[in-house]
C-alpha cells in the first residue's frame, strides 16, 4: 500500500511540474509574439524536453528575429550539461545533419560538447576553396562551433588556421580567426601572428591575440608582436580573455574617442578608417542631408575615398548604395572591382547624389542582406545616415544589422551626420548600437 501511494505521490507531483512547464512555455510564445525579448527569462530555468522542442520552433521559424534567437542561444549555452533538452536537442541535429542556416549557427553557439565531431566532420570534407555561398556559410559555422572549446587538439588547431588563407573566403576566414581565439594552444598565437596586419581581418586577429595571451601592441604591432613571441616560446602563458574583455581594455586605454573634423585626414571617411578588402557603402540621401551642407560634405568625402581606393590593389572590391527617395546602387549587381573605369562611373554616381525623400534604413539593409552580401565577399560596411529610419522601428534595424554581421561576419561602421544624441548618460544612439553589435566603429563628426 506504501508503494502504491508513494507512486501516486511521484505521479502527481510529476504532473504538477509539467503543467507547470507548459504553463510556462506557453507564456514564452505569447510574450514572443509581442516581440518581447524578456519573455525568454524563464527558459533559463526550464531545459527539459518540451522547452527544447520550444527552442527549436523559435530558431526555425522565420518570422522571429535574430536578436530573439541570439538571446535564445545565450541561455541554451549555460543549460546544465545534464538538462534532458540538451539531449533533445542533440537528437534533432543527428536527424537533421543539413540543417538551415539559422538552426547551424544556433548549434555553433550553444556549446554542446557532443556536436564537435560534427563541426568537424563539415570542415574534413572540404578539400578546397569553397564555390558557393551556402558551402562557405557552412565551414563557418563549423569554424565557429570549434571554436567554443578550449582545448581542441594540435590537428584541430593547424586545420582551423589553414583557413586564414587569402583566397578563403572572408565569412571563413573571419570565423576561423575569432575561433582560434578561444582555442588554448601555441598554434593558435603562431597562426595569428602574420595576420595582425590583414585589411579585412587584422583587428579580429589583434582581438583573439589579447584573448590567449592578454598582451596589446600599438606602436609598430608586427615587429612588437613577433618580438613578444620569440620570447615566449614554449611558455605562453594563456590568459583566455572573453571578447568583451577587449571592448572594455580598448575603453580604458581610450583608444575609442569621438572624431573631430578638425582632425580629419585625407585617407579617412569622415575620421574613420577605410580599411577591408571588400567595401560597402551604405549612404543616406533623404531630404534632410539638404540641411547643413550635407549632401555637398558627403559627396566629398566620397570623391576622396574614390581616389584613395585608386591607390589600392585592384583585386580590392567596392560598391555605393544610397537610400532616400528610393535605395539606388551605383553598380548593377551591387559590388565591382576595383578599376579605372568603376572608378570614373562610381566618381559620376556620386556627383549625381541629390537629397530626397525619407530614411528606408530598414529596407537598404534588407537589400544589402538578400541582394549585395550573399556571395560579394564583403568584409566592412560604412553606414552614413542623419536620423531615424522613416520605414520601421529601431529594433527592427538593429535586428537586421544582427542577421547581417551573424551571417556574413561583416562589421557595420556608421557615421552619425545629425543624429540626436541620447539624452541619458550612458544611452546609445541607434547608429552606435549598429556599430557595437557588429564589431564595428561609429563616430559622430562634430
Amino acid at each position: 500500500m506504501k508503494h502504491v501511494i508513494l507512486s501516486l505521490l511521484i505521479a502527481s507531483l510529476a504532473c504538477r511540474a509539467a503543467d507547470e512547464t507548459d504553463a510556462v512555455l506557453k507564456n514564452i510564445t505569447k510574450g514572443l509574439s509581442r516581440g518581447d525579448q524578456e519573455a525568454l527569462t524563464p527558459l533559463k530555468d526550464h531545459h527539459n524536453e518540451k522547452a527544447a522542442e520550444l527552442v527549436l520552433s523559435i530558431i526555425g521559424s522565420g518570422r522571429i528575429g535574430g536578436g530573439i534567437k541570439a538571446r535564445v542561444a545565450e541561455i541554451v549555452a549555460e543549460w546544465p550539461a545534464l538538462a534532458l533538452g540538451r539531449k533533445t536537442l542533440l537528437e534533432w541535429l543527428t536527424k537533421h545533419p543539413n540543417c538551415e542556416e539559422d538552426e547551424l549557427l544556433f548549434y555553433a553557439s550553444i556549446r554542446l560538447p557532443e556536436t564537435r565531431s560534427f563541426f568537424w566532420s563539415i570542415i574534413e570534407q572540404q578539400k578546397a576553396v569553397p564555390t558557393k555561398w551556402r558551402q562557405s556559410l557552412r565551414i563557418a559555422m563549423a569554424v565557429k562551433g570549434l571554436g567554443a572549446f578550449e582545448d581542441n587538439p594540435e590537428p584541430v588547431v593547424k586545420r582551423v588556421a589553414g583557413l586564414l588563407a587569402a583566397d578563403m573566403p572572408h565569412v571563413i576566414r573571419a570565423c576561423a580567426v575569432d575561433a582560434l581565439g578561444g582555442m588554448k594552444h601555441a598554434e593558435a598565437v603562431a597562426a595569428l601572428i602574420p595576420h595582425i596586419a590583414d585589411m579585412a581581418i587584422g583587428p579580429q586577429a589583434v582581438r583573439s591575440l589579447y584573448r590567449l595571451t592578454g598582451q596589446h601592441f600599438d606602436q609598430d604591432p608586427a615587429k612588437q608582436w613577433s618580438e613578444w613571441h620569440a620570447a615566449h616560446l614554449g611558455k605562453i602563458e594563456f590568459k583566455m580573455h572573453k571578447r568583451i574583455d577587449f571592448e572594455n581594455f580598448l575603453k580604458m586605454q581610450a583608444l575609442i574617442k569621438p572624431v573631430d573634423d578638425t582632425l580629419m585626414n585625407a585617407n579617412t571617411f569622415y575620421g574613420l578608417d577605410v580599411k577591408g578588402k571588400g567595401l560597402l557603402f551604405i549612404l543616406d540621401v533623404s531630404g534632410s542631408m539638404d540641411q547643413d551642407n550635407r549632401i555637398n560634405k558627403l559627396r566629398g568625402q566620397m570623391t576622396n575615398i574614390l581616389t584613395i581606393l585608386q591607390s589600392r590593389s585592384n583585386k580590392l572590391r567596392y560598391g555605393i548604395v544610397t537610400f532616400g527617395d528610393q535605395v539606388e546602387p551605383c553598380f548593377g549587381r551591387g559590388i565591382a572591382e576595383n578599376s579605372p573605369e568603376n572608378a570614373r562611373k562610381a566618381t559620376r554616381f556620386v556627383d549625381g547624389l541629390k537629397a530626397d525623400g525619407g530614411t528606408p534604413m530598414v529596407e537598404v539593409l534588407e537589400y544589402a542582406f538578400n541582394r549585395v552580401l550573399p556571395d560579394a565577399n564583403i568584409d566592412s560596411i560604412y553606414f552614413l545616415s542623419d536620423g531615424s529610419p522613416s520605414d520601421g522601428t529601431p529594433e527592427m534595424v538593429l535586428d537586421i544589422t544582427r542577421k547581417i554581421h551573424q551571417r556574413f561576419q561583416v562589421r557595420v561602421n556608421t557615421i552619425s551626420i545629425g543624429e540626436a544624441v541620447p539624452a541619458a548618460v550612458g544611452e546609445r544612439s541607434l547608429l552606435q548600437k549598429m556599430a557595437e553589435l557588429s564589431g564595428g566603429s561609429f563616430t559622430q563628426p562634430k
